[in-house]
């Protein structure tokens, strides 16, 4: 008879936090707000029913019911990491390793394709295989072993870990500029298309941010936002995206931001995998290096 927990998702915030005795540092462990980490501690309190924790100044301490769980639960997190290893290694060395990954398209074709193939290859993964899909539900789980996904958790059944939060500012084409009128008192971003993927809410919250108005501009909706980056590019209208997405092009002059505000895009990316499979070395050392990658100033591409 199955028998899943349905508070496994949440014992690696609960491992943090009792590690470490403080939320914030927790979050920064996981690449987690500190809320999100306080919400996954008072849902595994809730599903387990123990008093995990109490308050201790700014940090966080553990009860004595809270000591023994966490001391049980560091056991059996030791006791499946040791039965992953021994059932890789019975493997064999001859069998070839694969590794399906799932992107959202957008982030695959702007550098994460290329930074999963060249992880592949370190590892000496022999089958890869790369779907797509954007958000966790879309993600076919029966063929995918791991994901990066531009969504809102909880993810469940599923262990997940912040990669990067979204910042959208506005790009287009160095030879757009001059239609741009920078120099107008009135802030009207005006006679130039603004290239979208959801309904325009973005556009929106953005013109309010910015104090620029946006009266009589064409919109144009496309599918995804490769789409709007690629129009952008070629000089056919200006789009409201991540320079997680735009870096290359910006660094390359073929995109430029001419506006500095940024407002935070409705999700973020995460990297989803099931919970059972999170301490997989393979699975492990692949979020390590996308985490890595993307810290500030550092060059994914390299």
């Amino acid at each position: 008879m199955s028998r899943m927990l349905p508070y496994l998702q949440y014992l690696p915030a609960f491992e943090a936090a009792a590690r470490l005795g403080s939320v914030r540092q927790a979050a920064d462990e996981l690449n987690l707000s500190p809320s999100a980490v306080s919400l996954q501690l008072k849902k595994l309190g809730d599903a387990t029913g123990i008093a995990l924790f109490r308050k201790s100044g700014r940090n966080v301490a553990l009860t004595q019911e809270g000591r023994d769980f966490s001391q049980a639960i560091a056991i059996s997190l030791g006791q499946i990491d040791t039965a992953t290893r021994a059932s890789r290694r019975t493997m064999g060395g001859d069998q070839p390793v694969s590794l399906s990954v799932s992107l959202p398209t957008a982030l695959g074709i702007a550098w994460l394709t290329a930074a999963v193939i060249g992880f592949a290859e370190a590892q000496g993964v022999s089958r890869l295989s790369i779907d797509e899909a954007m958000t966790a539900t879309e993600v076919d789980w029966t063929r995918n072993d791991i994901a990066i996904v531009y969504d809102n958790p909880p993810f469940t059944g599923k262990h997940w870990q912040g990669l990067s939060e979204v910042r959208l500012s506005a790009v287009c084409a160095p030879t757009l500029l001059p239609r741009l009128d920078l120099r107008n008192r009135d802030r009207k971003l005006s006679a130039v298309t603004l290239l979208h993927e959801d309904d325009g809410g973005e556009w929106a919250k953005w013109s309010v941010a910015a104090r620029i108005g946006l009266e009589g501009n064409t919109h144009v909706r496309v599918n995804s936002v490769a789409q709007a980056i690629a129009s952008a590019v070629q000089g056919r209208g200006v789009a409201l995206v991540s320079d997680v997405l735009t870096r290359n092009y910006l660094n390359e002059g073929r995109l430029i931001q001419p506006f500095a505000t940024t407002i935070n895009a409705a999700r973020d990316y995460y990297i989803v995998c099931p919970v059972e499979r999170a301490n997989e070395p393979v699975l492990r050392a692949l979020t390590e290096r996308l985490i890595e990658q993307m810290r500030p100033g550092r060059d994914p591409n390299a």
